[in-house]
């Protein structure tokens, strides 16, 4: 502890001495150092403490001096190198691309751009070509129906200062106002570098008006179910040709093609308007009908432009779309037609056939309606006058048409609010019977009902509603059939009548008569009884006809049959065929069936309908063959 305390006491002493040194961990007197201006700081012995600041400041400025004045020289060799070398830097800034055209256009009249391309570099520039892009729909200046999608040029070399003009040519075609850029771009190469280098500007030109223009006229406001017809009316504005013009149309909801003319194209809302000569025009008349609500609003939207390059069908390029709005109403007396109970707008009936139709009707206002009339005209070539007849209606024979009042039914005299009845009456085409063969026959109804009101001011005001239906008539497709011993193109063999466990073969004939409307994929099929044997024998060659052994199916692939086939021996399909019968003694005095059922299928292209029928099975008697005995039938021992 003595030892520790001595220890203590002595730094304290030599902490407060007042003559101890300094250095080594004495501390010196300020009284003993004094400072020379020169040098800086001394002590007693002469020794400097601290140097004099003023030399050191000295110093860092002469370093600092140099280290300038070595940076200024740096700069000045660099700004003299990129002086020097300057004329061999290339700059695409420095390729100038002018296109002088005009700022508008109208669409399918040609445009004419000059173009000037001008090297303001120091050194040339070498295989230089010029790419002219255009938008989509841009067609060539010398062939319309060639897309110009790209145009690629060669320049060649253009040396230092050199300016080269070029002038493009090309036809635009738009919708209206629409802005259309046209991109022209220069690549280049530069010696010493197998980089390409470009540089490129965007000419924007107007297209103020479409090459063509579409007028749309129709109603502005119908009824429910009533046909509507648009007179569309396509103009060309164009000084050019327009190649393969396409209309399309979009239908609404609700709406229900019924005919055009001309036809559609493609589907049933595409028409091919061909190629339009300037100034030319094109008309489309479009029926449908339209089914809604009260107050809805029905938009049709009629497109034209011209057509893909690589698809007829579709529109490449759109020039001009119209709008046509028609605001569904409710009819003050509505009416409902109904035919064999279907009130789809087309009925399709076998030719011959009566058909039944009921007219509904009813008072949709909140008003008493009066001396209610209705009339029904029916038209058509195939229309049977002779058939019709009305129910509470009287029939006026000269112009085929039928009218109901109050003077046939008291019904009509006054209707009340909301207040509904019905009126018959019934009609038929002219059938094959009847000698006379139409094309695509169909048959028209147009029904119109006719009445007063009184309005708020108490004015009588006239009413008037509308409804049509087409009724089209199906091509009479027959299947004749029949089995024949000691006629037809093959010799048969046995005995008639044929006897229990002896062959007989026999011959069946089918014969198919088409009337009015080409039928396609007609096809005909039978099966054989297990006791018939198909001999493989068929006439003529050239006809399709197979059997299967597997349940011993006959197929006769007949195809496509015009109209008239058959009928007063124009195109007459028929196809003969042998089987062989080995009657068993359980058959002994009965006729046994050669053929079972026959039917016939084919599709009607006029009413896109499957149309056909079934004739009975063929048995041994063979009532249609003149040779055959009245005891032929019936097997015998």
């Amino acid at each position: 502890m003595s030892k520790s305390r001595s220890s203590i006491e002595e730094m304290r002493r030599r902490l407060y001495a007042r003559g101890e040194k300094l250095s080594l961990g004495k501390r010196k007197n300020l009284r003993d150092i004094e400072y020379d201006a020169k040098n800086g700081w001394r002590d007693d012995d002469n020794k400097i403490i601290v140097k004099n600041s003023k030399k050191v400041r000295r110093s860092f400025l002469s370093t600092l001096l140099f280290l300038s004045f070595l940076f200024f020289i740096i700069a000045i060799g660099f700004s003299s190198y990129f002086i020097f070398n300057k004329s061999n830097i290339v700059s695409s800034q420095n390729i100038d691309i002018k296109i002088e055209g005009p700022a508008t256009i109208r669409g399918g009249e040609e445009l004419l751009l000059q173009i000037a391309i001008a090297n303001k570099n120091n050194i040339p520039i070498k295989l230089a070509d010029m790419i002219v892009e255009y938008p989509d729909g841009t067609r060539s200046a010398t062939d319309i129906s060639a897309e110009l999608p790209r145009f690629r040029e060669m320049l060649g070399m253009l040396a230092p200062g050199e300016i080269k003009q070029k002038t493009i040519k090309a036809i635009l075609l738009g919708s209206e106002n629409t802005q259309q850029d046209i991109k022209v771009t220069i690549e280049y190469r530069i010696d010493g570098s197998r980089s390409i280098f470009f540089t490129e500007k965007v000419y924007r030109v107007t297209i103020i008006s479409s090459p063509l223009s579409i007028l749309v006229s129709a109603l502005d406001e119908i009824t429910s179910g009533q046909q509507v017809e648009f007179n569309i009316e396509i103009v060309s504005n164009s000084n050019t040709l327009i190649k393969d013009a396409l209309l399309s149309v979009e239908y609404p909801f609700g709406f229900e093609f019924v005919s055009s003319s001309p036809e559609p194209s493609f589907t049933d809302s595409v028409w091919s308007l061909g190629d339009i000569q300037p100034e030319g025009k094109r008309n489309v008349k479009l029926q449908g009908i339209i089914v809604g609500e009260d107050e809805e609003e029905r938009a049709f939207r009629f497109s034209s432009g011209v057509a893909k390059e690589n698809d007829e069908k579709e529109l490449g390029v759109t020039f001009i779309t119209a709008m046509k709005s028609i605001v569904i109403k409710k009819p003050f007396v509505g009416i409902d037609l109904a035919l064999d109970g279907d009130r789809a707008s087309e009925y399709i009936s076998a030719a011959g056939n009566k058909i039944r139709a009921d007219i509904m009707w009813i008072n949709n206002t909140p008003i008493k309606v009066s001396d209610v009339e209705i009339e029904v005209k029916l038209s058509g070539t195939p229309l049977d006058k002779f058939s019709i007849s009305a129910d509470k209606g009287f029939y006026r024979s000269i112009d085929n048409t039928i009218i109901y009042s109050g003077e046939t039914d008291s019904d009509l005299i006054s209707i009340n609010p909301g207040e509904s009845g019905r009126a018959t009456f019934s009609f038929a085409s002219l059938g094959i019977s009847s000698g006379n063969i139409f094309k695509n026959p169909e048959m028209f109804i147009d029904i119109s009902v006719r009445g007063k009101m009184m309005s708020e001011d108490q004015v009588p005001r006239k009413i008037n509603s509308t409804l049509s239906r087409v009724v089209k008539l199906s091509s009479d497709l027959i299947l004749t059939s029949r089995a024949v011993y000691f006629t037809g193109p093959f010799t048969n063999i046995g005995t008639i009548p044929p006897k229990a466990e002896s062959e007989t073969t026999y011959t069946i004939i089918w014969t198919i008569t088409n009337s009015s409307n080409i039928v396609d994929n007609t096809i005909v099929t039978a099966t054989l009884p297990s006791y018939i044997r198909w001999t493989g024998q068929t006439s003529p060659s050239d006809e399709s006809i197979t059997f299967n052994p597997i349940g011993g199916k006959i197929i006769w692939d007949v195809g496509t049959i015009k109209p008239r086939s058959g009928i007063l021996s124009e195109g007459q399909r028929e196809v003969a065929f042998q089987v062989s019968l080995l009657p068993s003694i359980g058959q002994i005095n009965s006729s046994p069936i050669l053929v079972n059922e026959q039917e016939i299928i084919g599709f009607d292209r006029f009413t896109n309908k499957e149309i056909g029928g079934v004739k009975r099975a063929l048995t041994t008697q063979l009532s249609t063959d003149p040779s055959f005995p009245n005891n032929g039938a019936n097997v015998a021992e």
